[in-house]
């Protein structure tokens, strides 16, 4: 079986190098993080009373049905990595940590990373209008910070009808999501200033990256972040060059697989792959300045809209305080993939919890924080 799985995977990465034009090779010299990935696969691991408690932990979410997939714990450059059962049901090949998983909504926050990276290089400001950015855009009451946070009362082209010239056997493009958002009524839109979770954001916000700079955001994302922080195989999927059904890891929902669907086309949102080891590649890079300045992670991770009593949204990223120290995180949804990445910014802690079997409840975030007490 890992023979077969072995050669599975060789295939997948041939035909996706060619088909979606990704990075071949890494170059020491222009990943300056990339070299310390085999030191973190090397690295000690954490003192046997967390190993024995994240262990257990996820002994007991895997019986209990609500978790399927791999994880990494990080703490002051020691870590444990483990799996618990399949990256594809129907073929019975067993979850391994280097397993490439949908991220989901974790994709947003490359997404305020790109933005962020943008005003850093002086080719926008958060607080442009997006009618700036998008003059074709019927909405003039926007800024990019609204798109940002969250805050827009923007419809979510989710529960939208398809626009004309998609069909369900097609994609959607970014550029679908604007003339969606369009062709509705003004009554579809809400005042902006109150966070209203919404994927619309994350869309435009991407298009408006792709016409900046002409580039495709999926290029972009590569240019500006994958490679910088040595993440060699991460990559926005595009089920056009390469199809869903092809990918190594499948999602699912008790069992049964998800097909694709017209909204796998857009970026921004979602649709980032990557595995747990090159999601800590990205906490590196992000602790460094590697990719943002201090002055712009300090922005990023800025309040800016309550989410409950005890949390906010920032510039592409969730925070809250526990046991006082603050996390900055995200969590994700889509089709099969339920996905954790959360961060201590005050202290040298990460973890990333990747699934792919929607079966019953969210994982118990603030006792996955715990874990690394």
């Amino acid at each position: 079986m890992r023979f077969v799985k072995g050669v599975l995977v060789l295939a997948f990465w041939a035909v996706l190098f060619i088909g979606a034009s990704l990075p071949q090779s890494v170059n020491r010299a222009d990943q300056p993080v990339s070299s310390a990935l085999s030191d973190y696969r090397s690295a000690p691991q954490l003192d046997e009373p967390t190993l024995h408690g994240i262990d257990s932990f996820f002994d007991a979410v895997y019986r209990s049905g609500i978790f399927n997939g791999t994880y990494l714990f990080f703490r002051n450059d020691s870590l444990i990595t483990g799996a618990r059962g399949f990256s594809n049901f129907g073929a019975r090949q067993l979850a391994e940590p280097d397993d490439l998983f949908q991220l989901a909504s974790i994709s947003k926050t490359f997404t305020g990373v790109s933005m962020m990276k943008m005003q850093q290089d002086g080719m926008l400001n958060i607080d442009d209008s997006v009618h700036w950015h998008l003059p074709d855009f019927k909405r003039r009451n926007l800024t990019l910070r609204h798109l940002l946070s969250h805050s827009s009362g923007l419809p979510d082209y989710f529960n939208l009808a398809l626009p004309s010239g998609v069909s369900p056997s097609s994609h959607m493009r970014n550029e679908d999501v604007l003339r969606l958002l369009n062709a509705q009524s003004y009554k579809m839109f809400a005042r902006p200033g109150h966070y209203d979770y919404c994927n619309s954001n994350y869309a435009l916000l991407a298009l408006i990256i792709e016409r900046k700079t002409g580039m495709d955001f999926r290029d972009y994302a590569r240019e500006a972040i994958f490679k910088p922080a040595g993440m060699r195989y991460t990559h926005i999927c595009n089920f056009d060059s390469f199809p869903l059904v092809r990918y190594p890891v499948q999602g699912y929902k008790a069992g049964h697989v998800y097909g694709d669907l017209p909204h796998n086309g857009t970026t921004g949102d979602k649709g980032v792959y990557s595995n747990v080891y090159e999601m800590l590649l990205y906490d590196r890079a992000l602790r460094s300045d590697l990719i943002l300045h201090a002055d712009a992670k300090k922005a990023m991770y800025t309040p800016q809209v309550a989410t409950s009593s005890e949390a906010h949204y920032g510039l592409g990223w969730r925070m809250r305080v526990i046991n006082g120290r603050k996390w900055v995180f995200h969590n994700g949804w889509w089709k099969g993939f339920r996905t954790y990445f959360w961060r201590s910014l005050e202290e040298n802690k990460m973890f990333c919890v990747l699934t792919n079997n929607v079966r019953g409840s969210f994982l118990p975030t603030v006792e996955m924080v715990h874990l690394l007490d």
